[in-house]
């Protein structure tokens, strides 16, 4: 995970605070979701940031929704706008028992770290999902060329040059590395979403999105 200290800057800046769910993620919501009771469920955002998922899932009718993320700024958005229980920490160390999740989210959070650390992270992540929960989430893709890279560290992944999360790490994924570092879950579905900022088609902002369970 990246420093807290780069994600605590990012998250004193207006533009962090982010009010509307990403549309990928609300499609992968309704179709996991999808003959399910939503109402028994449990549900983590872990790298929750201001906290635009938790009313997300709140809204999709899971009735237990925590958020979690290494930044205590993050958290304070988090808590300004909703009432949801939250807990600072790391995908590499989740503070939640084993088989205690029915479904995850890692949207814009699993990337932020050496490649190395991707495994781990994804094996936490399957103790604690129950039997058949559900994992939802994005890795950077490599054909993004917007985030400034710094300093290599080898593996496609960096230091990030520039802007408010600069010191902190990035990793960026080619297609086929997915698949490895999933292996141990199924069901692994995957699309490609791309943009670029208005005005600077030259920048591209690329992420995998994915679906699987455990």
């Amino acid at each position: 995970m990246a420093a807290a200290g780069s994600w605590d800057r990012h998250y004193r800046r207006d533009k962090s605070l982010l009010s509307y769910p990403d549309e990928n993620l609300v499609r992968l919501l309704k179709s996991s979701l999808a003959g399910t009771s939503p109402g028994e469920m449990c549900a983590a955002d872990l790298g929750c940031g201001s906290g635009r998922h938790l009313f997300l899932l709140r809204e999709s009718g899971i009735s237990c929704v925590i958020g979690m993320d290494c930044s205590l700024n993050a958290l304070h958005l988090s808590r300004s706008v909703g009432g949801f229980p939250l807990m600072q920490g790391s995908i590499a160390d989740l503070p939640l028992r084993d088989a205690s999740l029915d479904l995850a989210v890692t949207w814009g959070s699993l990337h932020y770290a050496p490649k190395s650390e991707l495994a781990p992270m994804l094996s936490e992540i399957r103790r604690v999902l129950k039997e058949g929960a559900c994992l939802l989430g994005t890795l950077r893709c490599a054909r993004d060329s917007y985030l400034p890279r710094g300093r290599d560290l080898g593996n496609n992944s960096w230091i990030v040059g520039g802007g408010d999360i600069r010191e902190s790490v990035i990793s960026f994924y080619e297609e086929g590395e997915r698949f490895e570092a999933f292996a141990a879950f199924r069901d692994f579905r995957y699309g490609l979403m791309e943009r670029t900022p208005l005005g600077e088609r030259e920048r591209v902002i690329s992420h995998w999105f994915f679906s699987c369970r455990r």
